[in-house]
């Protein structure tokens, strides 16, 4: 199922980050970031939360357009591979404005919409590429994210899939919840995961801990199952529009239907409804400790569906 990967594809992404940043062709300052990790109780349930302050995104355009489509002919200093999948359909680049180092993206070569759901090329070519990072033992954690559709926290319209590495000693709601399970595919018999206490609605699923017991229509059922449940959520409170978040990691796949991409100024995509609240600000910061992170997961989510199980009338 797996696609290929270069073997030194880890080198690549190492050296040629250093080089971009070495250069100035990516705007990123980490060493400026000021970080605090709150840990958010929610009934009988207590998630880390962690708040970070990072200057340089301000240099981040809030929307981009497809007049001015920045990927359609990516800056060489910031391409990584120029052909990747099995029809040489993506591109794997750097992100910019990264949130912390070495943060990449898959994008299609061909312009595709920001709101088209995940393809099964992209699903296996986005666990192909975890799958090759945790294999290689590193000390770090990483996971995917897709921001789909206007509420979602998208910021450029041209489809891509980020991937970041989540902070040291940082577990996430969704990862505690996976840990909870065996692997298995949503279906009317079983419900995806979901932890009843917190304010918004959230479907996890556990995925096979090898690749090996995972094949390309397992990947896309994971998918369509939780997709199905996030539509549903969307028409029964007459969303305006589709716009969810998928998060994948090598153990979990978690979609989020999203009512809100911003929370008064702040912007949330898939990182801030993990849990990582990114602000350009002193203002923003002050925003999310004042007003603390339940209001904003609520704001932006909709109400949580624990226990609800699915009929006929559903997706």
């Amino acid at each position: 199922m797996l696609y290929n990967l270069p073997k030194d594809f880890y080198q690549q992404l190492t050296s040629k980050y250093e080089e971009a940043i070495e250069n100035g062709h990516m705007k990123f300052n980490g060493e400026s970031a000021t970080h605090e990790v709150i840990h958010e109780k929610f009934d009988n349930s207590t998630i880390d939360v962690q708040l970070t302050h990072l200057p340089s995104l301000i240099h981040r355009p809030d929307k981009g357009d497809q007049t001015k489509n920045v990927f359609a002919e990516p800056e060489p200093e910031l391409t990584i591979l120029d052909s990747y999948g099995p029809e040489d359909e993506f591109r794997i680049v750097f992100n910019k404005y990264p949130v912390v180092a070495k943060h990449f993206m898959i994008i299609t070569k061909e312009y595709k919409p920001q709101t088209t759901p995940l393809s099964t090329n992209e699903l296996i070519g986005s666990y192909t590429i975890l799958n090759h990072l945790k294999n290689l033992n590193l000390d770090e954690n990483w996971f995917a994210f897709y921001n789909c559709g206007e509420a979602s926290g998208a910021s450029q319209p041209h489809k891509h899939i980020q991937f970041m590495t989540l902070p040291k000693n940082f577990e996430t709601y969704a990862e505690k919840l996976a840990n909870t399970s065996t692997p298995f595919i949503p279906s009317v018999r079983d419900e995806p995961l979901q932890n009843g206490d917190l304010p918004f609605a959230h479907f996890v699923a556990r995925l096979p801990d090898n690749a090996s017991d995972l094949n390309e229509d397992d990947l896309t059922m994971y998918f369509v199952s939780l997709l199905q449940r996030a539509l549903t959520v969307l028409r029964e409170n007459d969303s305006n529009s589709i716009s969810y978040n998928v998060i994948l990691t090598t153990k979990y796949m978690m979609i989020v239907p999203r009512a809100n991409g911003c929370y008064k100024d702040l912007g949330v995509n898939s990182c801030g409804i993990l849990g990582l609240l990114l602000c350009k600000n002193e203002e923003l910061f002050n925003l999310v400790k004042t007003d603390g992170p339940a209001e904003i997961f609520k704001s932006v989510g909709f109400p949580n569906t624990s226990g609800q199980k699915s009929d006929e009338y559903h997706y």
